[in-house]
């Protein structure tokens, strides 16, 4: 509500209102005011209505006409006293009207007060708890944020891992074609030496056979030739071992690597399906590969018991 309003205010707004035709009161003296507390109002009209009878009087007196007679003067006098009377006694009960709403109206805004400050203390505490809340939902949500950061963090870990096996699965693949591939074409190379070895020497003893006179001569270069023959196919012999030695030696690095890539298939379970090269490289690492033909027995046994055969 507005301040300052004065006594000299509210009688004014008063005596308007009754020149208006109107019953002063609070809520009419407010309205026409436009400002102005009921409390102040009440109790500047209150101060009107008590200086009313006196001013009407002192009024009256001034407005005296002298040309009446006494006994009409008197009993104008009596009438306008009565008036007066009713009117303070109208006024008294308008004011005491006036103060039972305004008691009302106070208790009435008393009640809201406390519902007011009721609701005010639930939301409050509603603010509160929304607060404590959201404070738990951020603290979850970082929480959240970070697992997913480590977690894609390891999903990256993982596929550089995943990729750079693949390579090195690919190279040992590659590694192991070519090592069977040599493998394959020095234990060709031997079994042809080997043939020819064998078909010379079948030939010497032919000639043997029909140089009968020089082939004791001739036995002695036949054999260091044999012996030197001997040599050279127990290196080649040494050196398909070492073929084959490799070619194991990646068959286990294969192996190795196979156990590799089923924990990394493992690690990866949780993350979805494998791609499909992926697979089909783990099935080929996991496919038993195929053994090196193994080369016959050279025939050098069988030669030399001829020759012996023909030496007896």
């Amino acid at each position: 509500m507005a301040r300052g309003i004065t006594e000299t205010d509210v009688h004014t707004a008063a005596d308007e209102l009754v020149v208006a035709g109107e019953r002063p009161t609070v809520d009419r003296i407010r309205a026409h005011l436009g400002t102005g507390s009921p409390n102040t109002v009440t109790r500047w009209l209150e101060t009107w209505w008590r200086g009313l009878a006196p001013r009407l009087l002192a009024h009256s007196a001034q407005q005296a006409i002298p040309e009446l007679p006494a006994p009409v003067s008197r009993l104008a006098q009596q009438l306008w006293e009565q008036a007066v009377g009713i009117a303070r006694n109208d006024a008294e009960q308008a004011v005491v009207q006036d103060r039972l709403q305004l008691d009302a109206q106070r208790r009435d805004l008393e009640s809201r007060e406390g519902e007011r400050q009721a609701q005010l203390r639930d939301a409050a505490a509603a603010a509160d708890q929304a607060s404590q809340a959201l404070a738990a939902t951020e603290q979850r949500l970082a929480d959240l944020q970070r697992a997913n950061d480590l977690q894609q963090e390891q999903i990256r870990d993982l596929s550089g891992q995943r990729a750079s096996l693949e390579a090195r699965s690919a190279r040992l693949e590659a590694d192991l074609h070519a090592a069977q591939q040599r493998a394959t074409q020095r234990e060709e190379s031997l079994i042809a030496e080997r043939d020819a070895q064998a078909q010379h020497l079948r030939a010497l003893e032919d000639r043997a056979h029909g140089e009968i006179d020089r082939a004791r001569q001739e036995t002695k270069e036949v054999r260091s030739q044999l012996a030197a023959l001997q040599r050279s196919s127990e290196a080649l012999r040494q050196e398909r071992e070492d073929a084959q030695a490799a070619t194991a030696a990646a068959q286990r690095e294969a192996g190795v690597q196979r156990g590799r890539a089923d924990t990394l298939e493992q690690q990866l379970a949780g993350l979805g399906e494998l791609p499909a090269a992926l697979q089909a490289t783990l099935a080929q690492l996991q496919a038993p590969k195929p053994r090196l033909r193994k080369a016959n027995a050279p025939p050098t046994a069988k030669a030399g018991h001829g020759r012996r055969k023909s030496s007896s």
